[in-house]
């Protein structure tokens, strides 16, 4: 098997993502102490990471039109439902971080 460097690139780099939003949830379902700069800190770049991999996974496409096509394509894709269960994790990260704001 020989995958593209894109799709290598995605796994990695989201990979990366979030295993840095399950230890930073990790810490805080542990009631570990961390400075709010920290947990900011670490979601960001979690956020910047996955960013990073979706953005990889959607440059092989060659064309920037054909990405709304490849996320529609759902039901066939197996990266398709990848992408888009990728993009649906921004929603609690997002509603983490304003929580953490707000606090």
């Amino acid at each position: 098997m020989h995958p593209a460097l894109s799709v290598i690139f995605f796994t990695t780099l989201s990979g990366a993502g979030y295993g840095l939003w399950f230890l930073l949830a990790l810490g805080v379902l542990a009631g570990a102490p961390q400075p709010a700069s920290l947990r900011l800190t670490a979601l960001l770049c979690g956020l910047a990471l996955v960013s990073a991999g979706l953005l990889a996974s959607l440059s092989h496409l060659g064309q920037p039109q054909r990405a709304w096509r490849a996320l529609s394509q759902w039901r066939s894709s197996w990266l398709s439902r990848e992408g888009l269960l990728a993009l649906a994790t921004f929603l609690p990260a997002g509603a983490l971080a304003w929580g953490w704001v707000v606090e």
